[in-house]
């Protein structure tokens, strides 16, 4: 992965409604007109609009976010002109990003564009390094931020370009950009005829991208400028994998039609995900009701799991957090009456942790660092300690969450309740889900989204999943426990009264099956709480809970297509020696066959984030997804590792 950086934001001068960068010394948008240079350099540059006149995709790429002008500028030009059903994909770099107070006093500046300014802001993620995904306009138009270095963030997603406006300040103010790494990465990720424009016609820009299979022109600048640089990926270079074993499979589905095993939230959130992309689901769960098992507690924490070096892990969870409680503010924005709540979450710690964590640089409005006074202000109660409070943070009810889900896309999802999936077959190019009675159902994709049943479902044990014992209680509030605003986090949680009941968790025991309540286990979950929260004494439990959370060795879930495991073990047997990546042929996957498995104790920050990487697969709407993302995530990495370790498989 990327090495993850603290953002910092752009500092700048204003000239009245004019902003200057500090750091760069220029302008960002000329002042002889800024939609007009838009227009002329980037729109007419890439001779957009008329390529996308008959296009039902279209990728732009570009290089300096800025002020989101050119964004904006080609929102309302694509909107007017392209075909109804038409999907624009946006990708935009930005290493100094404006804090949303500049890029709104800044888009004031162009009243013509007040509507699309106005999405944009009501979308812009807050500044925190890597990849951001906002879907525009009802989905006809995907923005995509890559808040981080130019080069290195392109480095890391594929993508399929049409065309690149090649932005940012002037190589002589800013040459950290304008680099030969950049040049590969731009002609890395562009199609054969892919075009480019910039303004800049400097020396360096041309020949960076001549060296890189760009045919060149300079033509007339605009206003003052004299010269600018536009021209098409003609001789692309050959390119090389460097871990084919992690490659994904080219969408081969033939019809929108797929199968979903298990309806908790995993279940759920992928049925509802590409439901929306007009898929016909057909969702089965071995209960009569869904939300049974983990995703069936009263009430949920939304949270990080943020770490101090900023791991894999660490990084996977806040960009899914981001994206997820981002998710559930539009739903809320439709449906005032779903049971989310952003109240913010505190996380008690030590002051040392919270040093560590505040050296990531993130912005208050995603961290706040809380000393006791603070702490207990924000959570409403007495605290013995600070902590990290996440103002974005919040709680839910995971089962209401499912039902609005499966209700909101009741016309495409079918559920198929009380019907327990025993094996797979593949039959005519389709999976047969069969059960106790014979084929329950089957259709060409089939995703399995049932937790620790999904390796007895597929016959190995390469997903290395294990079952983990929850138990939590629900304690009948008192007048002090009303007054607890938000979620508070330590060896355990305690939620907001809710329905008349604070539910408080939870404990957390591997290879325990036992499905009763244990009165151990209470203790264990009261002890933690009243340990640190001595307003919580003498509250009465009025019942528990047992549920069972499926968890992975490294604490990411596994997303994507499942492997074929007989190919793996054949081409990728001598990975121990070492031999260069070029030597070994692409992954094959069994067709059509996904997971959505492993999601923990934060399957309701990760599920939405792995839905939607599961529908970017199925759909071919060329969004991307940051390669080491999806090694990190991948159904095959345990495999390749013990491969890798001489261990086999």
């Amino acid at each position: 992965m990327p090495h993850y950086q603290p953002i910092e934001p752009a500092l700048l001068d204003w000239d009245n409604d004019t902003p200057r960068s500090q750091k760069h010394g220029d302008i960002y948008f000329s002042t002889d007109g800024g939609i007009a240079e838009t227009e002329y350099v980037f729109l007419q540059g890439n001779q957009l609009p008329q390529r996308w006149a008959n296009q039902e995709s279209f990728t732009i790429a570009e290089t300096g976010f800025g002020t989101g002008l050119n964004f904006l500028c080609t929102l309302k030009h694509w909107l007017a002109t392209a075909p109804d059903n038409a999907h624009l994909n946006y990708i935009s770099v930005e290493k100094h990003p404006l804090d949303k107070t500049d890029l709104q006093r800044a888009i004031t500046s162009w009243p013509e564009l007040a509507k699309f300014g106005t999405e944009l802001l009501e979308h812009y993620p807050p500044l925190v390094h890597g990849l951001h995904q906002r879907q525009l306009f009802n989905g006809r138009v995907s923005l995509t931020l890559l808040f981080g270095d130019a080069s290195t963030m392109f480095a890391d997603i594929d993508a399929t370009v049409d065309a690149w406006f090649l932005d940012g300040f002037a190589p002589s103010k800013n040459p950290g950009m304008w680099t030969p790494e950049l040049f590969k990465q731009i002609a890395r990720l562009t199609k054969t005829n892919g075009s480019f424009a910039t303004f800049t016609a400097a020396g360096i820009v041309r020949r960076g991208l001549k060296a890189e299979g760009f045919e060149v022109k300079t033509i007339t600048g605009f206003g003052r400028k004299r010269d600018m640089s536009v021209g098409k990926l003609i001789n692309p270079a050959r390119q090389t994998k460097k871990q084919p074993w992690f490659e994904y499979p080219t969408n081969t589905t033939t019809t929108k039609q797929a199968i979903v095993i298990g309806a908790g939230l995993a279940g759920c959130t992928v049925s509802h995900t590409l439901a929306e992309q007009g898929w016909q689901i057909t969702l089965i769960e071995r209960h009569t009701e869904i939300a049974q098992q983990a995703s069936g507690n009263l009430s949920g924490v939304v949270m990080p799991r943020l770490t101090a070096d900023m791991s894999p892990a660490g990084q996977f969870y806040l960009s899914a957090f981001l994206h997820t409680t981002h998710w559930l503010n539009q739903l809320k924005q439709r449906d005032p009456s779903l049971p989310w709540f952003q109240s913010g979450v505190l996380q008690l710690c030590d002051e040392r942790q919270q040093q560590r964590m505040q050296r990531l640089g993130l912005p208050i409005d995603v961290l706040e660092i809380c000393d006791t006074g603070t702490a207990s202000e924000r959570c409403g109660i007495q605290t013995k300690r600070g902590g990290l409070l996440f103002p974005g943070g919040g709680w839910l009810e995971p089962p209401a969450l499912c039902q609005w889900l499966l209700e909101d896309q009741d016309e495409n999802i079918s559920r198929l309740l009380n019907q327990e999936a025993l094996t797979l077959k593949r039959h005519n190019s389709e999976w047969q889900v069969i059960g106790e009675h014979g084929v329950i159902a089957q259709t060409e994709t089939l995703i399995i989204a049932n937790g620790y049943d999904a390796e007895q479902l597929l016959g190995t044990d390469i997903l290395t999943l294990q079952k983990v014992r929850g138990q939590l209680a629900y304690l009948e509030p008192t007048t002090a426990s009303q007054r607890l605003k938000t979620p508070i986090c330590y060896n355990g949680y305690i939620i907001p009264s809710y329905k008349g009941l604070h539910c408080v968790g939870a404990s957390y025991n591997a290879g325990d099956n036992d499905t009763a309540l244990k009165p151990e286990c209470q203790q264990q979950v009261l002890s933690a709480l009243t340990d640190e929260l001595s307003e919580f004494e003498s509250m009465e439990v009025k019942s528990g809970r047992v549920a069972f959370r499926t968890s992975t060795q490294d604490h990411l879930p596994l997303i994507g297509p499942m492997p074929d495991l007989a190919f793996y073990r054949v081409n990728y047997t001598d990975l121990h020696h070492g031999k260069p990546a070029q030597q070994y042929l692409n992954a094959k996957y069994l067709p059509n066959l996904f997971l959505s498995v492993g999601h923990g104790s934060r399957g309701l920050v990760s599920c939405r984030f792995s839905a939607e990487l599961v529908s970017r697969l199925l759909n071919e709407k060329n969004q991307p997804f940051t390669s080491s993302l999806l090694e990190k995530t991948h159904p095959a990495r345990y495999l390749i590792r013990n491969l890798k370790s001489r261990k086999g498989a």
